[in-house]
């Protein structure tokens, strides 16, 4: 009875062993490669920064009814790029991204509908002289009362030596988007 034990116990050992190894080795290779800090690889400018459900809150003002509150928005997102060495040049940079994200409007005023939407996939990309690029968006929401409220913001993705920063900013909101209410949610009005 022994023996059949040890033998048994002998090959979990080693599998939980081999296991573990490949286990650590996994993750420590995923922070390096996913860490939230820029990836400066040897000598070249390769730029890479994941959010995974980063929240960003910002001040905003229903377009409607002219309540301010606060829009938070919960961004998953991967940046990607050529950044440049110094921030600043005339030979310039590349930078994308690729994002998933989910927004909350939440009136200062408690007798006002608080508004939310999700957008599965939104991407931008383009050349920069200063490792920063940006895009205005429409994003149709659904208030708690069930009305539907469009605001008009511009993302703005930056490129630093600490990994990338992204910013939201409410815009005026576009006859476009008041005259045609069933446009997707997260158009690009660039």
């Amino acid at each position: 009875m022994k023996i059949i034990s040890a033998t048994i116990q002998r090959p979990v050992v080693i599998m939980f062993a081999l296991t573990s190894f490949l286990l650590l080795s996994a993750s420590g290779a995923f922070a390096q490669g996913n860490s939230l800090a820029s990836a400066q690889k040897g000598n070249d400018d390769t730029f890479s920064h994941v959010l995974n459900a980063e929240p960003i809150t910002f001040e905003a003002v229903n377009p409607r009814t002219q309540v301010a509150g606060r829009m938070t928005v919960t961004i998953t997102a991967a940046v990607r790029g050529n950044r440049l060495w110094d921030g600043q040049s005339a030979v310039g940079s590349h930078l994308q991204e690729a994002q998933q994200a989910t927004f909350s409007f939440v009136p200062y005023y408690p007798y006002s509908p608080s508004y939310s939407a999700t957008v599965r996939l939104m991407q931008a990309a383009g050349d920069t002289k200063d490792d920063s690029i940006f895009f205005d968006f429409g994003l149709r929401t659904t208030g708690s009362d069930g009305s539907v409220q469009w605001f008009m913001l511009r993302e703005v993705v930056t490129a630093t030596e600490h990994g990338a920063q992204i910013a939201f900013e409410q815009l005026r909101l576009p006859d476009k988007l008041i005259a045609q209410p069933d446009l997707p949610c997260g158009t690009r009005l660039n």
